[in-house]
């Protein structure tokens, strides 16, 4: 049985990729954001590239200290190990486009509006927006 459940990691998809993002940490997320930043506006994001998505962002949120309450242990894990690191901002920025696009325009929104859940959900990744937008330039 798979996982499903409302926060950033608690999906399959963001397993797996946080299972990969250990042995290609900044690499993975260049890949996984940069075509998401790169996106016209007619196109959407099938729910596993937005699972991946937000993934992604809160690895970039959590290296510059802005991490999500409890992360996953091998988040953690990947933190301790390789704290302090600089952080591109055009990784921030990226992030920051890619929630904006899962908010938005995604196969992800729309499952979790047909379901009760729905509230909970966007408030995790509004939570994640949220940590974003507080990363200044100079980070």
């Amino acid at each position: 049985m798979g996982i499903w459940g409302t926060g950033n990691f608690e999906n399959d998809a963001a397993a797996d990729w946080l299972y990969d993002f250990g042995e290609n940490d900044f690499r993975l997320i260049d890949r996984t954001l940069a075509g998401v930043a790169g996106m016209i506006e007619a196109d959407e994001l099938d729910a596993f590239e937005a699972q991946e998505v937000l993934a992604a962002a809160e690895c970039v949120a959590a290296a510059i200290g802005f991490p999500t309450d409890n992360p996953p242990e091998e988040l953690a894990e990947w933190l301790a190990e390789n704290s302090p690191m600089q952080v591109k901002p055009e990784y921030v920025e990226m992030a920051r486009k890619a929630v904006a696009r899962v908010l938005s325009k995604s196969e992800l929104r729309e499952l979790w509006l047909e379901s009760d859940e729905f509230g909970v959900w966007e408030t995790a990744v509004l939570n994640l927006q949220s940590r974003l937008n507080q990363i200044s330039a100079e980070e």
